[in-house]
């Protein structure tokens, strides 16, 4: 039946796969949000296990279709139940019945070179500061922020490895202003060792642990909203406007493609669309 004991098992259950396939700490709190939501949905003496498409299709319609979420958010909905029904019940519901939403390629969201200064030098916090131009300059992702560890800084190579998507390492250039601030902000932190993570907390076993990737997204989204950006702009959108400005630059498509660690070269080309002009970050007064 739909006990807590039993959601509790089964959210393990996906959690654990989801380890295995090397997948993120945020993507299986979404997956686990989604579930919570599709327990709750049913009367607590239905039998989760033997729910049929048509029945699933009922809590598709009322959490996703009518109040017109988006197609990434809709396609997240179902993957999760898809893996669970998968992984708990080795069952494969029906993909004509529950099927993904074809998604509308568009064009990235960037931010521009002002509004970034305009950001960035408005903040008198070196960590919010290193969070910006790792993203901006390097074009890490907001997990891949999260999680860097000391020893994967190259300085005098002037590059990063970076640890992406399913555990997949890559290396992207790390700017002298990039440097500079890390610097500042190793020393402000009193930093003496060469290993672990950069950005640090302590977890629930009081142990040192990255910070979540959520106050990164929720430092930004307050920032957002101070300097009233366009609502489509994200932390991801400093990441495309990295791409975007190194092709302007004169930048390599393979070489970007590496850098941003793309597996298909179709990910990596939709950047050539975008239209920006670059100056040497050089030239910048950084406060």
């Amino acid at each position: 039946m739909n006990t807590e004991k039993n959601q509790l098992i089964w959210i393990n259950k996906v959690h654990e796969n989801l380890i295995l396939r090397g997948r993120s700490e945020r993507t299986y709190e979404n997956y686990k949000s989604v579930l919570l939501r599709f327990f709750k949905y049913y009367d607590s003496n239905t039998n989760i296990k033997k729910l049929k498409e048509s029945d699933i299709i009922d809590f598709v319609n009322d959490e996703y279709i009518k109040p017109n979420k988006c197609k990434n958010t809709y396609n997240l909905g179902v993957a999760s139940i898809r893996l669970f029904y998968l992984i708990c019940f080795d069952k494969s519901l029906n993909r004509i019945l529950l099927p993904s939403s074809k998604l509308t390629k568009k064009i990235p969201t960037t931010i521009s070179k002002e509004d970034f200064l305009k950001i960035f030098n408005g903040d008198k916090n070196l960590k919010h500061k290193c969070w910006l131009l790792l993203a901006y300059c390097s074009g890490l992702r907001v997990d891949e922020v999260a999680t860097l560890r000391i020893e994967n800084i190259y300085a005098s190579e002037h590059k990063i490895k970076v640890l992406g998507k399913g555990n997949k390492e890559r290396y992207t250039i790390l700017h002298d202003i990039t440097i500079k601030f890390l610097t500042m902000y190793y020393k402000e932190q009193k930093m003496t060792k060469k290993y672990g993570y950069l950005f640090e907390k302590y977890s629930y076993k009081s142990q040192l642990d990255h910070i979540n990737s959520k106050s990164i997204i929720n430092y930004f989204t307050f920032i957002k909203d101070e300097y009233d950006l366009n609502d489509n702009i994200t932390f991801h959108s400093l990441r495309h406007s990295f791409a975007t400005n190194y092709l302007k630059s004169g930048g390599n498509l393979l070489t970007l493609q590496s850098m941003l660690g793309h597996t298909n070269l179709n990910t990596t080309t939709i950047y050539l669309h975008l239209s920006q002009n670059f100056n040497e970050m050089s030239n910048d007064k950084y406060v």
